[in-house]
């Protein structure tokens, strides 16, 4: 069963030898259908890709820039994992704070290390991150805007596919795939049940559409989708009125089962003799 999450899985930098080496290491069993290699870091997948994961090779000779332009330009639907040759790990922290997903050892220097671990990212990333973490949309929210940490969260489920975007303490902005921005955008996201969420390093966005403390906009998002839900649950339960015509007919049943004319005049002379009658069948 293809990743959930990845539509594409891409090898950058390396040779073309040591790419299908590592392909062939992790086996086919739940690898994305479209897997390529490029030699030189000169594609951007998400170009041709909605989500996938970039695995980028560095080595002295990688330009640092190129690198980080990479991470830092990706769409919000991809990961980065950097390779990293041992000469050079002490850029891992830089390239983690960017935004790579993971920073790992080159296969050239530590071939099972490498496979493992990206092995296991991948095995991550089909996942629910609410399972991994244990933390439910509500409690990544409050954690991250206590901690005031920049992060992009990714929601996917009921149809909606979105992110919500912090910094400093406040939801910057939210956005959904279908073009809605926003505070719209977040109570949509918010009120996703049971989501996929995945978590990217960093504010991944320059717009400000929102910009409002993480606690407020939770609340308010909250009570926005509370009356949603009860307006909905008292609309379903809510009877039809019924028509002038249902009631005629209603009204015609009834006079019929009582046999009393719908139409017409009643006369006294028909009243007495109905009243006669009904002295004579008590037999009085």
């Amino acid at each position: 069963m293809a990743h959930r999450s990845l539509t594409a899985l891409v090898f950058s930098g390396f040779t073309p030898t040591t790419s299908a080496t590592i392909i062939s290491m992790l086996g086919d069993d739940g690898l994305p259908g479209d897997i390529r290699i490029v030699q030189e870091l000169t594609d951007q997948p998400w170009r041709t890709s909605r989500s996938g994961l970039l695995v980028m090779s560095m080595d002295p000779n990688t330009d640092l820039a190129k690198v980080s332009h990479y991470i830092q330009d990706r769409t919000t639907w991809w990961e980065v994992v950097v390779c990293l040759t041992e000469s050079i790990w002490a850029y891992e922290p830089a390239l983690l704070a960017q935004g790579a997903v993971k920073v790992i050892p080159h296969p050239e220097d530590e071939l099972s290390r490498c496979r493992d671990e990206l092995r296991n990212l991948l095995s991550i990333l089909s996942m629910h991150m609410t399972d991994i973490l244990g933390l439910e949309l509500a409690d990544l929210l409050q954690l991250y805007g206590d901690k005031r940490v920049p992060k992009t969260i990714r929601i996917c489920g009921e149809g909606v596919i979105g992110s919500i975007y912090m910094r400093n303490g406040n939801i910057v902005h939210a956005e959904t795939i279908d073009e809605i921005e926003g505070v719209k955008a977040f109570n949509r996201l918010f009120a996703v049940k049971a989501p996929e969420i995945r978590v990217h390093n960093g504010c991944l966005t320059s717009k400000n559409t929102v910009n409002q403390p993480v606690m407020s906009v939770m609340l308010e998002g909250a009570r926005i989708n509370d009356e949603v839900e009860r307006d909905s649950i008292e609309f379903m339960g809510q009877p039809e009125a019924p028509t002038a015509e249902d009631v005629s007919q209603s009204l015609s049943e009834i006079f019929e089962e009582l046999d009393i004319p719908v139409s017409g005049e009643v006369s006294k002379s028909d009243v007495d003799s109905d009243f006669d009658s009904d002295l004579d069948e008590l037999d009085f």
